[in-house]
C-alpha cells in the first residue's frame, strides 16, 4: 500500500485536495468528486505495515460495519450522511458529508466553553440523532467532542460510527482489548456491559459537561487513573452549567438504570430550551420527530383542565344560591365575637380564599394557544380573576345559605362552615398544582438514593 497525497484520485473519481484530521485508525480528506463535480469528505483506513492478519481483518471488517450502521442513519438531519463506499488498492474509503465547520472539541480549544444556551441547543440536537440511531438498533459507543460537528449554519452532527455497534452484529475486539475513549465511556461499559443505549447518554452527559465547563471530568494524567475516576469518583461540582445542572447530573449518573431515557432527556433540555426541540433540530423526511413532552403530562393537562371548569361550575352554582341578599352573609364578619383578632383573621381568609379563587380561573389562560398574542392572555387573565372574586364572594355567601337552611345552623355557624370548606377546597387544589409540577425533581431524589 502506497501513502496517499494531495491531488491523488481515488476509486477512480474522488480527487483528494487536503487532509482534514486523523486518529489511530485512519485520516479524513477533503476530496473532489470528479463526476459530480461536488465536494465530499472521504476517509482513508490506516493499516500499517506489518500487522497482523487477524488485527488487519478485524480493523477491515470494523470499516465495512462503520459504513453500514452509519448508511443505516443516512435519512437523519442530525448524523453525517454517508455516500458512498471505494474499495482502491484492496482497501474501503469511505466517502461522507463535507461539514464545514469543525468539531466541538476544537471550538471549544479555541474558543473556550459555550454558553448555556448554546450548549442547550447542541444537546437537543445530540440528544435526537442519538434517539434515531436506538431506534434503528444502533449504538454509537463514542461519543465525545471530536466526534460533534458544529457546522457553520448552525447544525450539529454526530459522526464516526467506527465503533459503534447494530443489534445484530457479532463482536469484533478480542477479549480483553478496549476500543474507545476511556474519559467518555460508560461506567457500565468498562466493567463489561457493551452495547447498552444507556452508555451513549452517560457519554453525552461528559461531552456537555466538557462544552459548558471546558474540561473533561474524568481525565487524568494516565490511562488507569481516568478508568478508575470513570468508575470510582464523581464529577466535580459543576459552575458554568446553569439551568442544565440536573440534565447533566443525571446523564453522569453511574447507575444506568437513573439516567433519563432519550425521550425523558429531550423532554428536559425543550423545557430548558422554552421550546419545542423540533423547531431547535430539522429531521429529514421519514425521520420520526420526538414530542418536547413525555406522554404521561397530556392525561394530567386534561385532568387540571376538568378540576378547573369543575371548581369553577361549583363556585358558580353556588353564587347563584347566594344572589338574592348576597350582603347579609358578610355581615356576620362584623359581629364574629367579641374578640377583634379572631375577627380580624377571619377576614383576611375569607378574602384570601376570594383572591386564590380568583387566580384558579385566571390560569385559564394557561391553556390558549401558545401564539395567541399576549394582549389576548393577560386580557383572559384579568377577565378570569375578576369572575373568580365576584363568583367566590357570591358563592361564600351561597355556601353558607345552603348550610344554613339545610342543617338549621345559625348565620354565624353556616359563615364558619362555608370559609372552612372553601379554604380546604383552594388549598388543595393550589397544593396539587404545584406538586404536578415538579416530576422530574421526584425521580430525581429516588434516582439518586438508590445510586
Amino acid at each position: 500500500m502506497t501513502s496517499r497525497l494531495a491531488g491523488d484520485v481515488v476509486g477512480g473519481r474522488y480527487r483528494l485536495a487536503a487532509e482534514l484530521g486523523s486518529g489511530g485508525f485512519g485520516r479524513v480528506w477533503r476530496a473532489r468528486d470528479d463526476t459530480l463535480d461536488v465536494d465530499v469528505a472521504i476517509k482513508e483506513l490506516r493499516l500499517p505495515p506489518g500487522m497482523p492478519e487477524t488485527e488487519r481483518a478485524e480493523r477491515l471488517a470494523r470499516a465495512m460495519r462503520e459504513a453500514r450502521n452509519a448508511a443505516r442513519l443516512r435519512k437523519h438531519d442530525g448524523i453525517v450522511a454517508i455516500h458512498d463506499v471505494v474499495i482502491d488498492e484492496g482497501l474501503p474509503w469511505i466517502v461522507m458529508e463535507l461539514v464545514d465547520g469543525c468539531s466541538l472539541s476544537e471550538h471549544v480549544r479555541q474558543h473556550g466553553p459555550l454558553p448555556v444556551g448554546r450548549a442547550v441547543a447542541v444537546a437537543v440536537a445530540l440528544l435526537t440523532a442519538i434517539g434515531a440511531a436506538h431506534r434503528e438498533g444502533v449504538v454509537h459507543r463514542d461519543i465525545k467532542p471530536a466526534n460533534v460537528m458544529l457546522a457553520g449554519s448552525g447544525k450539529v452532527l454526530l459522526t464516526d460510527f467506527g465503533t459503534a455497534i447494530h443489534s445484530t452484529d457479532t463482536a469484533l475486539t478480542a477479549t480483553g482489548m478496549f476500543i474507545g475513549s476511556a474519559e467518555y465511556t460508560a461506567p457500565e461499559r468498562l466493567r463489561g456491559s457493551d452495547g447498552l443505549p444507556a452508555g451513549d447518554l452517560f457519554s453525552l452527559g461528559v461531552t456537555l459537561f466538557q462544552a459548558v465547563e471546558g474540561v473533561s471530568p474524568f481525565r487524568r494524567d494516565s490511562q488507569e487513573a481516568t478508568l478508575a475516576a470513570v468508575l470510582l469518583e464523581e464529577a466535580p461540582a459543576p459552575q458554568r452549567t446553569g439551568p442544565l445542572t440536573l440534565l447533566i447530573t443525571r446523564l453522569l449518573d453511574k447507575d444506568p438504570g437513573c439516567r433519563p431515557t432519550v425521550d425523558e432527556a429531550l423532554a428536559m433540555a425543550g423545557d430548558i430550551a422554552g421550546e419545542q426541540p423540533a423547531t431547535t433540530v430539522r429531521v429529514r423526511r421519514d425521520t420520526k420527530i420526538l414530542s418536547a413532552r413525555p406522554k404521561k403530562w397530556q392525561p394530567l393537562g386534561v385532568a387540571a383542565l376538568m378540576v378547573v371548569m369543575t371548581a369553577m361550575a361549583v363556585i358558580s352554582a353556588l353564587g347563584v344560591a347566594g344572589l338574592p341578599d348576597a350582603g347579609e352573609t358578610w355581615e356576620h364578619f362584623e359581629h364574629y365575637g367579641d374578640n377583634a383578632v379572631v375577627s380580624l383573621a377571619v377576614l383576611i381568609a375569607a378574602v384570601a380564599d376570594v383572591v386564590l379563587a380568583g387566580l384558579v380561573c385566571a390560569g385559564f389562560a394557561r391553556f390558549l394557544p401558545a401564539n395567541v398574542g399576549k394582549t389576548v392572555t393577560a386580557v383572559v387573565g384579568v377577565a378570569g380573576l375578576v369572575f373568580g372574586c365576584g363568583a367566590t364572594a357570591f358563592a361564600f355567601h351561597g355556601a353558607g345559605e345552603i348550610f344554613r337552611n339545610a342543617m338549621k345552623l345559625s348565620g354565624r355557624e353556616s359563615a364558619t362552615v362555608s370559609l372552612a370548606l372553601i379554604s380546604i377546597v383552594v388549598l388543595v387544589a393550589v397544593g396539587s398544582a404545584w406538586i404536578s409540577q415538579r416530576p422530574d425533581r421526584r425521580e430525581t431524589v429516588r434516582c439518586r438514593t438508590r445510586s
